[in-house]
């Protein structure tokens, strides 16, 4: 087994509308009042570069041809990458692969302007041999360094990365959420989980040797999870 590939499949939950929000000013006689437009549009949301430049993404050479998810509504799940996995060697009873993109990141819109918070969650799904079809499950995913970048001027606090340990198969795991503590909101606006972000602690794909009986590509789904509230 030399090469593997992950493909990410996004599902999300769909979140509610902006709240019409007033103010006035007064000085002396004059005063003005301002509503501010309640609807901040569901049009999907363009991904953008992970370098915190707030440029449009120019794309990555190890996930060609991914625009985004497209992705409509309040609360959405704008960019997945695809990850490419190559194996560096043999501990113990596993075979090791690293994630080999260089710009891989996760991009959450939340315009619900609400501030309740939301949760991703991450079930990775068995590996498929590409000759042979034969299914592996013996395996765990571990995201590494990772951390959230703010996209343009976001009026919240950063959320949270929580996905420590390794993933297992088949199961979804919590790996971000943005708490909803008035007066400490999180992940309101749109931001970018980015990953395999440090060669010492890179996004990894341990699966058991003992499962591998064929020297092929595997090709596996990422399944990942937006809710609308905090876990």
């Amino acid at each position: 087994m030399k090469h593997l590939l992950l493909i990410f499949v996004a599902s999300l939950a769909l979140g509610a509308s902006w709240p019409a929000i007033a103010s006035a000013s007064a000085d002396k006689t004059t005063s003005a009042r301002v509503t501010v437009n309640s609807d901040l549009g569901t049009d999907p949301v363009p991904p953008v570069d992970p370098d915190g430049s707030g440029n449009p993404f120019p794309g990555d050479p190890n996930d060609p041809n991914n625009p985004g998810t497209g992705s409509r509504g309040h609360l959405t799940l704008d960019y997945i990458s695809n990850l490419k996995f190559q194996q560096r060697g043999v501990t113990g009873n596993f075979i090791t692969a690293t994630a080999t993109n260089q710009r891989a990141f996760v991009q959450i819109s939340d315009r619900r302007g609400t501030g309740t918070g939301w949760s991703l969650l991450l079930k990775p799904e068995p590996l498929v041999g590409q000759k042979d079809a034969t299914s592996i499950e013996a395996a765990t995913l571990s995201l590494g360094s990772a951390y959230f970048l703010a996209s343009g001027a976001n009026i919240t606090k950063a959320p949270a990365f929580v996905a420590k340990s390794a993933l297992p198969m088949n199961s979804y795991s919590l790996v971000a959420r943005a708490q909803s503590v008035p007066g400490d909101r999180q992940g309101m606006g749109t931001w970018l989980l980015r990953l395999n972000t440090k060669s010492t602690d890179p996004t990894t794909l341990n699966v058991a040797s003992s499962a591998v009986t064929t020297q092929q590509n595997y090709q596996g789904t990422l399944s990942w999870l937006l809710t609308d509230a905090p876990q």
